[in-house]
């Protein structure tokens, strides 16, 4: 059982501060790629939210623009200390990331290119098996919250949408419109002929 936040403050402040220097440290690839280790800890591991709030995060971080990854670790820490202290919190502790991103920036020139090659490889690698665990995962939850009929048209739409649209043409912008229109029209039709029905009783 989580204890009240406001007990919480004192003793987690520097726990939250190692979270979000370990998630930025040891997650490759940022956006959706780092979802699985933030929920990891801040699901399974710290009790911090439930998964039912840990999705909704996920969902509207994905469609604001901007990184997720921040915007979900800022979420956590304004959820647990506040908007202030959060916001600051999120401040402080991404800052060693960014200062050794931008020392590896500078030294980017003086690796050899051979180096660099093998370690896209490996991170490509290990992106792409977050990104289908995760992705198995909401899958088989909208298969039990969506009708089979509704959850197959999204479900092709986004493949075909990300598989045959070229970049930079394939903006998640325009797979997210189009997603809310095609269950919105198939939502107004359900209610239309459910209204009918009970006007034809």
């Amino acid at each position: 059982m989580l204890q009240p936040i406001e007990k919480q403050k004192k003793k987690n402040i520097w726990e939250v501060i190692l979270f979000v220097i370990k998630v930025t440290f040891i997650g490759f690839g940022g956006g959706n790629a780092l979802m699985p280790v933030i929920k990891k800890e801040v699901v399974d591991n710290k009790k911090w939210m439930s998964i039912e709030e840990f999705d909704n995060v996920v969902i509207v971080t994905n469609m604001l623009p901007g990184p997720s990854v921040i915007q979900t670790i800022s979420y956590v820490c304004i959820y647990l200390f506040g908007k202030l202290k959060g916001a600051l919190i999120t401040l402080f502790a991404i800052l060693p990331h960014v200062l050794v991103a931008f020392g590896l920036l500078l030294l980017f020139d003086k690796v050899p290119k051979q180096y660099i090659s093998i370690l896209s490889v490996g991170v490509l690698v290990s992106i792409i098996a977050f990104l289908i665990q995760f992705g198995l995962r909401y899958l088989k939850q909208a298969k039990q919250s969506l009708a089979w009929p509704i959850w197959l048209t999204i479900f092709l739409f986004a493949s075909c949408y990300s598989l045959f649209i070229p970049a930079p043409y394939n903006l998640p912008v325009v797979a997210i419109v189009s997603v809310i229109a095609i269950y919105s029209i198939i939502y107004l039709i359900k209610k239309y002929k459910l209204k009918h029905n009970k006007g034809d009783k």
